[in-house]
This record gives structure tokens, sequence and C-alpha cells, in this order.
């Protein structure tokens, strides 16, 4: 009798575990495969979660999660001597549960990739270098995550290529008066 009480608690456990996903948005009309939140960088007071999507809207990527002492300030992605493209999120004071309160800073932000150097990382993982004014991180995002939004990707719908955009409104055409065209 006491088994079932802990089966359902442990099947309550794993299911909150998993963060991969599909997001449907019907207003954007684009369908996001998330990968699992993974811990790319962790110190002592420090750690870096990412988290690998592929979107109909916007194409390959991964989002940050920046947690820390102090403002990270990142302006750049590197990935053995190349850019990446990275986008700032939010900035935020993090909330404190524990006296005495360390500040701590929470910052967010996105990385796009193509979709060949995320094929590759779906095979050997990535490592990157998040830089900015304070400092920098070098993270590692396991293979693992990349494949599960491919594994994903498989599954999803994908829409043609005109279909994200909205339908192009038609012009009205003028009534013509007492329906007699003017020939002049």
């Amino acid at each position: 009798m006491k088994t079932i009480p802990v089966l359902l608690f442990a099947a309550m456990l794993l299911v909150s575990c998993q963060t991969s996903t599909v997001v449907k948005d019907v207003h954007m009309r684009s369908d996001t495969a998330f990968g699992p939140d993974v811990l790319a960088y962790l110190d002592l007071f420090m750690s870096l979660n990412a988290q690998p999507y592929y979107s109909t809207a916007v194409g390959y990527g991964f989002k940050t999660f920046y947690t820390g002492p102090r403002k990270s300030h990142f302006s750049e992605a590197w990935s053995y001597g190349r850019q990446m493209q990275f986008e700032k999120g939010v900035s935020r004071r993090g909330a404190c549960f524990f006296r005495p309160c360390l500040p701590t800073r929470e910052e967010t932000g996105v990385v796009a990739m193509d979709e060949a150097d995320f094929v590759a990382a779906a095979t050997k993982g990535l490592d990157f270098e998040l830089a900015g004014k304070a400092g920098k991180i070098v993270g590692r995002i396991p293979a693992h995550a990349f494949r599960r939004v491919l594994d994903l990707k498989s599954g999803m719908k994908l829409p043609a290529a005109a279909a994200n955009k909205a339908p192009v409104a038609k012009a009205p055409v003028p009534a013509e008066e007492d329906g007699i065209a003017d020939d002049e």
C-alpha cells in the first residue's frame, strides 16, 4: 500500500525534471522546441544555465541564464575563435531567501546558431565563452541537449516557407457607380 504513494511521488519528480518541450505560439504562428535546461558553468556563488532551442520563426540557438554576485555585462559570445550572435536579455536583482543575504544578480541572453553548427553540437557538444565588461565565463552544453531539440523538431509539423507570414490584405475593388463604366 505504501508503494503506490512512493511511485506517484517518484513519477511527479521525474516529470518536473523534464524541461524538453514544444511550445506553440498562435499569435506569431510559430513553434519552438526547447531542449533540457543544463548547467553550463558552476563556480562558488556563480552559475550559468543554458537551454538549446529551435524556433520556426527565428531558427536555432540557446538561451542563457547567469546568476552571480555582480552584473556580468555580457555582450559577446564566442566558440573557438568564432564570434556568435548574442542578444542581451533582462538583468535584475535576485531574490534573497536566507539571512545573511548575499547580493545576487540574474541576467538572461540568447545566442543564435546556424543549422550546421547546431547539428555539429548535437554530436560533440558545444564549448563557448560569454564575455563582457565584468569578465568572461567559459561554459559547455552537452550534446544530448542539442540532440533532444533535433528529436523534438523531427516530430513538429513544420510550416511551409510562407506560413509564418501574415496573409496579405487585398485592396478593395472600387465599385462602379450605377453599374455604368466610364469610357472616356
